[in-house]
């Protein structure tokens, strides 16, 4: 064999040799780098996913509002004030008028309106009958026994309180009742329902002394006769 030849033989083998060297000593291959980075990547991936996992909630009845709920449903969930005592304060600073025989008396809801018929004769009654007559939207007839309606009637008097704006009653006593030194003929208590204006006047419709002398004629009072409407 040529010494030329040999010589390139053995610096053939000695590189080779180097390069298996080198190879032995390196921390890792392409390969092996691939691999590992591929391998952090997919741990973190599955690590995100787990912890997602765990915060998801079981169903979404669970966590989200029901916000598909009928309006109806939905409204009464919702505290709506009453504004009625403010209602009622604000009305009652409005006045009711009352009128009685050309008199007015001012007033507010609530309160109560005391009215009288005033009577004084020459002789005692034996009878009377009249209408009072008011607007029961307005006003609302406290009623009460029938010896406090008529102080001086008391007993001989029958009263009809049960017709909406009209009070109608009568009274007998063939013994008489005494007005000759005057006294209330009727004595009617009203409670203020409303504001504005109204009014209360009272209809004789026969009214006669103890002598039989009528006291009354066409629904006018003849006679030397005191009488007035008013409020007390």
């Amino acid at each position: 064999m040529k010494k030329g030849k040999i010589l390139s033989l053995v610096f053939c083998a000695a590189l080779v040799l180097s390069c298996l060297s080198g190879c032995k000593n390196a921390d890792s291959t392409p390969d092996e780098a691939m691999v590992s980075s591929v391998g952090e990547v997919t741990t973190a991936i599955s690590a995100t996913t787990v912890a997602s996992a765990k915060t998801e909630p079981e169903t979404d009845a669970v966590t989200k509002p029901q916000t598909n709920l009928p309006e109806e449903t939905q409204a009464e969930n919702y505290y709506v004030p009453s504004y009625n005592d403010t209602y009622t304060e604000a009305l009652s600073n409005e006045p009711c008028v009352v009128n009685v025989d050309g008199k007015s008396y001012t007033f507010y809801i609530g309160d109560t309106v005391n009215y009288v018929f005033y009577l004084k004769t020459e002789e005692a009654l034996e009878d009377f009958q009249a209408t009072t007559n008011y607007d029961s939207g307005m006003l609302e007839l406290i009623a009460e026994d029938v010896t406090e309606m008529f102080p001086v009637a008391g007993n001989s008097a029958v009263c009809n309180t049960e017709m909406p704006n009209v009070i109608k009653y009568n009274a007998v006593n063939i013994n008489g009742m005494d007005f000759t030194q005057g006294g209330n003929m009727v004595s009617f208590k009203f409670r203020v329902l409303d504001s504005g204006s109204t009014a209360i006047g009272t209809t004789l419709e026969y009214m006669d002394s103890v002598l039989s002398e009528p006291y009354v004629n066409d629904y006018k009072i003849v006679g030397d006769i005191k009488y007035s409407e008013e409020i007390i």
